[in-house]
Parts: structure tokens; C-alpha cells; sequence
């Protein structure tokens, strides 16, 4: 249902649940109004990319799920390579809502591509170091016909027990509140992330999307990087751009530009400075 230029979302709230993701999607299935945004206070199958985990500790993460589906009036485009904007967008909401929550300077949260949430350390307008608070997971049926749908995962770290992340994380990522050294509110954080979501879809389902503000909130620009590209192995290269059409990362590898459109950052090998 939208209102002007803003897309309402309807909320399902669970105590536990599987995966926000699996309960998204069955409810599309079933004929559910979308968008919906699915929450629950804990998942006892919550995964990542790859195949990894994601476990929490009851009530103190953020965990949601995104489900829309195909529709003229909607924010999920007819365009197939399009709609990774969604997920960008409930990324971008994401980050907004996190830096107002938690009294952060702006640009402090910023996106790791191709789906993480990240806190930087800023030194004197430069980012030292980074560590992850939160992922993005996408999940698409069927996308160009008419009866597609998309479900996006996002899980933040709000008070998480970091001990609890895939062990492959547990290193690299903090909670807001460990942080920040000071309380959030959780329920304030998620209304107005949602406030903020309702508004990105509104502007997607009207052709616009935030290209600047995608663009400006990616960590990588000038990075030197190794690239996990499955099948293909790994390349390494520096970061020269993101490409607000496809959602590519452009690297330069040995002086030639490429697109990588699926893959992982596996290593940040140097941070861009500043």
C-alpha cells in the first residue's frame, strides 16, 4: 500500500523462529500483502552468505526480513538486474537509522561490499580500521516473470553476543552498544528504520533510486582487495568504483578495469587513505 511517495510495510512480529527469511517467503507464497517485513526476536537457523551461520542470543539483535514481490506499482522493477536495489535500499535505511540510534557522526556506518554493515574507526577524517555489525542476505524467485518475488534478510548486532557469530567473524565484528559504549533502543532503532524503508521503497516503486547515497556510504573505494569469486578463485585488485547500474564492484586488476557483479571481499589487503 502506498501513501504519496511512501510505500507502507506490513509487520509480522515472532518470538523464534527458523529464519526470518523462510517465514518472508512462505508468507509471499501464501498470498500475504507485501511489502512485509518480517521480525523475530531470535532465529535458530539464521544464515549468511555461503552457507554460513548466523546464531543470537534472544533479544539482542535486530533481526528482519524483507519480502516483496513483482508488481507495476511496486518497488521490485520488472528488470531482473535490478533488484539488488532493494536490498541496497533496506541497507541504506539500515545505516541511517543505526547512525541517529546510536548518536554516530555520518558516514561512521558504511557498506562493505557485496553485504555488509560495517563501523568504522575514523582518525582525523580517515578510516583506520572497520568492524562488522550487520549482513544482508538476498533471496530471489523467479526474477523477470511475473510472479517474482525477493526476500531480503538483514540481521544487526545491536547488544549481540559477538562469541556467538560464525567463528569466521567473531574477530572482525562488534555490537553498537559494545561499540558505542552506550544503551540502545532496540524498538525505537527498528521503527525508525522502517520509517526510513518506507520512504526507499516509495522512491524505488516511482524509478528513483539513491545512487548518490549508495555510492558515498561504500567502505572499498581505493582498497586494495582479494576478490573469493568461487569457481573462478581468488583476484586480487584495487577498488576503483561501485557501479550504481548493476551493483558491481569495479576492480582494477593489473591496470584493467572488471566488473564483478557476484563474488566476496575475502581480505582487505590495504585501507584506502583517507
Amino acid at each position: 500500500m502506498s501513501s504519496g511517495s511512501r510505500i507502507t510495510v506490513a509487520i509480522e512480529r515472532h518470538e523464534s523462529v527458523d529464519s526470518t527469511n523462510d517465514v518472508a517467503r512462505e508468507r509471499l507464497a501464501a498470498g500475504a500483502a507485501a511489502p512485509l517485513l518480517v521480525r523475530a526476536e531470535s532465529q535458530r537457523a539464521g544464515r549468511g552468505r555461503r552457507g554460513r551461520t548466523w546464531l543470537d542470543t534472544p533479544g539482542t539483535a535486530l533481526l528482519l526480513s524483507l519480502g516483496v514481490r513483482a508488481d507495476a506499482h511496486g518497488p521490485l522493477s520488472s528488470d531482473p538486474a535490478r533488484a539488488w536495489r532493494v536490498a541496497a535500499e533496506f541497507a541504506l535505511a539500515a545505516a541511517d537509522a543505526i547512525e541517529d540510534a546510536a548518536g554516530l557522526q555520518l558516514g561512521a556506518v558504511a557498506l562493505k561490499w557485496p553485504n555488509d554493515l560495517v563501523l568504522r574507526n575514523i582518525e582525523g577524517g580517515t578510516t583506520r580500521s572497520f568492524r562488522k555489525i550487520g549482513g544482508v542476505l538476498s533471496e530471489a524467485s523467479n526474477l523477470g516473470a511475473p510472479d517474482a518475488s525477493l526476500v531480503v534478510g538483514l540481521g544487526i548486532n545491536v547488544r549481540g553476543d559477538i562469541a556467538r557469530l560464525d567463528a569466521n567473524l567473531a574477530a572482525t565484528a562488534t555490537s553498537l552498544e559494545i561499540a558505542t559504549g552506550r544503551p540502545i533502543d532496540r524498538e525505537a532503532l527498528f521503527l525508525d528504520l522502517v520509517a526510513r524503508l518506507e520512504g526507499r521503497l516509495g522512491a524505488l516503486a516511482a524509478g528513483r533510486f539513491d545512487v548518490a547515497g549508495w555510492r558515498s556510504r561504500q567502505l572499498l573505494d581505493g582498497c586494495e582487495v582479494e576478490v573469493d569469486l568461487g569457481g573462478e578463485g581468488i583476484v586480487t585488485g584495487r577498488v576503483v568504483g561501485h557501479d550504481g547500474a548493476s551493483g558491481a564492484l569495479i576492480l582494477s586488476v593489473d591496470g584493467i578495469e572488471r566488473a564483478i557483479e557476484t563474488g566476496e571481499v575475502a581480505r582487505v589487503l590495504r585501507i584506502a587513505i583517507p
